[in-house]
C-alpha cells in the first residue's frame, strides 16, 4: 500500500482537477499573520485605550459588558477610522509585512503557498476555499504569473463565471483584508448568503476535498455545508498535526474521509507538489519518442560516420533520465515496504526510454561501443554514494543501474554477443571498495541490496510469494522490451536464464578465495525455478567447455584458469530451487 501523501498524489495525477483545497488559518498563521478574531480582539484593546480602560486580558468579555454585545469587526473599524482609506491604512500592520518582518521573512507566502500555487499553475487544483482573508495565496500565484479569479464576498460569487470556466479560483469565505465585511464573530460564521452557500455545495459535490489548517469548530456554517453535500464521488483528505478535533473526526467519519498525519502544512503540500511533479514527469510524452530513438540507435550503431550521434543520443538520453530522478525525492530515512515498492515502480518509470535502448544496444553493438554502456551503468549505480539512511533503500538507489545492466546483457545474449556480455559485465568500477567491483557481481540481482536481499522486492505486492523476487522483478521490466525478438515465453525464460547463469558463473570465478575452499556460494536467480530450462543450459555449457575448453568462455568470467565449478553451481541452483 502507498503512504496517505503518494496516493493522494496518484489520485491527483490521475484525475486532474478534481480536488479542491480548504485551507485554514493553520497556512496563514505559519506566515504570522493574526486570524480574523486576534485582529478583532486587538482593535477591541484599541478602542479601550482610547476610552482608558483596561480589559483585564480578556478584551471579548470587557467589550460585551461595555456594549451587550459580541465584538464586531466592522463595527471596531468604523468606531476608530470613519473612511475606506482611514480603515485600510488601520488593517495593513495586520496582513502587510513592515520591513522588519519582510527580513525575517514573515508575512510573506509560506513553502506551503507557493507549492499550493504550482499545483495550481499545473491544473492539479483549480479550486481554493479559505477563510482566510489574505493575500498570501494570490501573491505565490501572481509571482509564477497566474492570475487567480477571487471571490470574497457574495455580490462576487453571483456575478462569477461558472467554475469550470473561470480557470485557478480562490473563494474567500470570510472575505478580504481589504474590505470590512470580513466574518469573524459566532454570529457571522453561523450561516452564509445564498449566494455563497449554493458555491460552496457545486464545490463540495462536484470535487474531491483536501482540507488542511482547518479545525472545523468555529465555522459551523463551513461545516454544515460539507455536511450537506450529497455525493462521495470523490475522497476527502484531511491533513493534521496530532488527531483532529472532534468537530473535524465527526466530518471525516461521515464522509468516510482519509486522515493524513503531516508534521506542518509547509512539509505536506511541498511532498505533494513533488510527487505530482515526478508522476507528470514520468508519464511526460519524450521529445524523442522511445520508437523513434531505437531507429535511430539502430540506424546508427553499425555505421562509423555516425558515432558522434550515437554518442549524442545515447549520453543525451542518459543525461535527461538522471536529470529526472534527480528532479524527484526518494525517502532514505524511514523504511517502509510500501515505500520501498513505490520507489521501485518509480525508478522503473523513469527508465522507460533507456532500457529499450540498453537492450537493443546489447542486441547489435560491436567492439568498444560497449564501453558507453559501461560507463553509463557506473553513473546510475553511483548515484547512492555518499548518500545516509536506511541500508535497503540507499541500496535501492543502483536499482536503476541493475535494471540497465539487465537490459544490455539480454541484448546480448539474444544478439549472441558474448564478447559485449563480458565486457560489461566484468567491467571494474570502484564503489568505495579496495579494488572494486565487476558490475556483473556488484548490480546482480541477489547483490544489490545488501540487507535482505532478493527478499527485500517481496515489499511489491505481486511478489510477496516468490523467493528470487528481484529476478522475477527484473524480468517483468525486461520481458515488454523484448517482444519483437523474443515472443514465446519460454525463449524469454531461456534467454533470462542465460544472463542469471553467466553471471552466477562469473561471480564464483571472481571469488577467488572461494575457489580455493571446499565451501561454495554465488548469487543465483529465479533459474533456480525453471529446472528444465537450468539443466539444458548447463548441459550445453558444460559440452561445449569440454569440446573448447576455456576459450568458449572468454566473456563470461575473465581469467579462467580451472574448469567452471559447473557442478556445484547445479548443486547450489537444485537447493536454492527447492528441487533436492
Amino acid at each position: 500500500m502507498l503512504d496517505p501523501v503518494s496516493a493522494l498524489a496518484f489520485e491527483m495525477h490521475a484525475s486532474k482537477g478534481i480536488f479542491a483545497l480548504l485551507l485554514g488559518s493553520g497556512l496563514s498563521r505559519a506566515a504570522k499573520i493574526p486570524t480574523g478574531w486576534e485582529i478583532t480582539l486587538e482593535l477591541v484593546k484599541r478602542v479601550a485605550a482610547l476610552n482608558g480602560a483596561d480589559t483585564s486580558g480578556d478584551p471579548a468579555a470587557w467589550y460585551k459588558a461595555e456594549t451587550g454585545e459580541d465584538p464586531d469587526y466592522s463595527k471596531l473599524l468604523d468606531s476608530l477610522a470613519t473612511t475606506p482609506a482611514q480603515r485600510q491604512q488601520v488593517i495593513k500592520p495586520f496582513i502587510e509585512p513592515s520591513e522588519a518582518e519582510i527580513d525575517r521573512g514573515e508575512k510573506r507566502p509560506t513553502a506551503a503557498h507557493r507549492s499550493i500555487a504550482q499545483m495550481m499553475a499545473k491544473g492539479y487544483v483549480r479550486v481554493v476555499v479559505t477563510p482566510n482573508f489574505d493575500r498570501l495565496l494570490e501573491q505565490a500565484l501572481a509571482d509564477i504569473g497566474v492570475h487567480a479569479t477571487v471571490l470574497s464576498s457574495a455580490d462576487h460569487v453571483a456575478g462569477a463565471m461558472p467554475l469550470t470556466h473561470s480557470g485557478p479560483t480562490v473563494i474567500k469565505i470570510h472575505g478580504d483584508y481589504l474590505d470590512t465585511r470580513i466574518r469573524n464573530t459566532f454570529a457571522e460564521l453561523s450561516g452564509y448568503a445564498p449566494e455563497l452557500n449554493v458555491m460552496l455545495d457545486r464545490v463540495f459535490d462536484e470535487y474531491g476535498l483536501v482540507v488542511c489548517g482547518w479545525s472545523a469548530d468555529w465555522d459551523l456554517a463551513l461545516k454544515a455545508a460539507i455536511d450537506r453535500a450529497p455525493s462521495r464521488r470523490f475522497p476527502l483528505y484531511w491533513a493534521s498535526r496530532g488527531a483532529p478535533s472532534a468537530s473535524a473526526m465527526s466530518l471525516i467519519q461521515r464522509r468516510a474521509g482519509k486522515i493524513i498525519e503531516i508534521v506542518a502544512a509547509d512539509d505536506f503540500f511541498d511532498q505533494l507538489e513533488q510527487k505530482t511533479r515526478a508522476l507528470e514527469s514520468m508519464s511526460r510524452p519524450h521529445p524523442l519518442s522511445t520508437e523513434m530513438a531505437v531507429a535511430l540507435l539502430k540506424e546508427y550503431l553499425p555505421e562509423p560516420r555516425h558515432q558522434i550521434r550515437l554518442h549524442d543520443l545515447l549520453v543525451g538520453e542518459r543525461n535527461r533520465t538522471l536529470d529526472l530522478l534527480a528532479s524527484q525525492t526518494f525517502d532514505t530515512n524511514n523504511w517502509d515496504p510500501a515505500v520501498f515498492s513505490e520507489q521501485a515502480q518509480r525508478y522503473e518509470g523513469a527508465l522507460s526510454t533507456l532500457l529499450p535502448l540498453a537492450y537493443y544496444a546489447g542486441i547489435w553493438s560491436q567492439g568498444e561501443q560497449s564501453r558507453i554502456w559501461a560507463d553509463t551503468i557506473v553513473e546510475f549505480a553511483s548515484r547512492g554514494r555518499n548518500v545516509s539512511g536506511v541500508t535497503v533503500l540507499v541500496d535501492l538507489i543502483a536499482y536503476p543501474a541493475s535494471l540497465i545492466l539487465h537490459a544490455y546483457l539480454l541484448g546480448t545474449v539474444v544478439g549472441k554477443r558474448p564478447e559485449q556480455f563480458g565486457s560489461v559485465a566484468t567491467y571494474r568500477a570502484d564503489f568505495g571498495n579496495v579494488g572494486g567491483f565487476a558490475l556483473g557481481d556488484r548490480l546482480n540481482a541477489s547483490t544489490l541490496v545488501s540487507d535482505g536481499g532478493q527478499g527485500r522486492f517481496k515489499s511489491i505486492p505481486a511478489l510477496a510469494q516468490r523467493n528470487f523476487a528481484a529476478s522475477d522483478q527484473i524480468a517483468n521490466v525486461l520481458r515488454p522490451i523484448s517482444l519483437n525478438e523474443l515472443r514465446s515465453g519460454s525463449a524469454f525464460d531461456d534467454a533470462f536464464a542465460r544472463v542469471e547463469v553467466a553471471l552466477s558463473l562469473g561471480f564464483a570465478e571472481r571469488l577467488a578465495a572461494d575457489r580455493k575452499g571446499d565451501d561454495f556460494w554465488s548469487p543465483v536467480g529465479r533459474f533456480c525455478y525453471q529446472g528444465e530450462v537450468r539443466s539444458r543450459i548447463f548441459d550445453e555449457w558444460q559440452a561445449d567447455y569440454a569440446k573448447r575448453g576455456s576459450a568458449s568462455f572468454p566473456s563470461v568470467m575473465a581469467g579462467l584458469d580451472d574448469a567452471p565449478r559447473f557442478e556445484d553451481l547445479k548443486r547450489l541452483a537444485r537447493r536454492s530451487g527447492f528441487y533436492g
